[in-house]
């Protein structure tokens, strides 16, 4: 377990390092290359990963149109959630844009882990919570912001991705046509 993530948990619960380094076995680093995913659609996704280094993108494909949902750059959390939570096959894919690392505990252990320390259980609630609160936040963006707005928007919250990130993955996040967001960035 490295320090980012160390660092993550003892700001959603009072861990000592004492109990993150029992849990530590239970996480495992796995190594993604481009294009490959870590959850795929159909499948149920029974993992969760801490993007350590590299960058995800979660997106679903309906009639053939691919439609990105949001980036995980390094420090952030990467898991078809609903598949998670429910054992249902996931609708989404998580896929890796580049070589990336991600730490991973899987479902089975993160139980154990939640029976064995309460610190645990309060870290799956508030990384739940968080969680809604980005999707809440998103949705509303996307019904009520122009296209502008969620541009600039994009440009604060992700700034660095505009150099890493393909710009129809960007258009397709911000719900607007590659060309749309073209207009957008000469307009700047």
């Amino acid at each position: 377990m490295n320090e980012a993530l160390k660092n993550l948990f003892k700001s959603l619960a009072p861990f000592s390092e004492e109990d993150l380094e029992t849990a530590s076995p239970f996480f495992k680093i796995e190594t993604f290359q481009k294009n490959e995913y870590f959850s795929k659609a159909g499948r149920i996704s029974d993992r969760i990963g801490f993007v350590g280094s590299g960058l995800f993108h979660s997106f679903y494909t309906i009639k053939g149109k691919e439609t990105t949902t949001y980036f995980q750059p390094p420090g952030t959390l990467a898991t078809a959630l609903a598949s998670f939570l429910q054992m249902k096959p996931a609708l989404e894919n998580i896929q890796a844009l580049e070589t990336s690392e991600l730490i991973v505990i899987d479902r089975k252990n993160l139980l154990n882990l939640y029976d064995e320390n309460w610190k645990w259980q309060q870290v799956g609630r508030v990384i739940t919570e968080q969680y809604y609160i980005i999707m809440e936040k998103r949705l509303i963006a996307l019904q009520s912001q122009s296209a502008q707005e969620r541009y600039e928007n994009f440009l604060l919250e992700y700034p660095e991705l505009l150099k890493s990130v393909p710009l129809y993955y960007i258009a397709s996040f911000l719900g607007i046509s590659p060309e749309t967001l073209s207009r957008i960035r000469k307009s700047k």
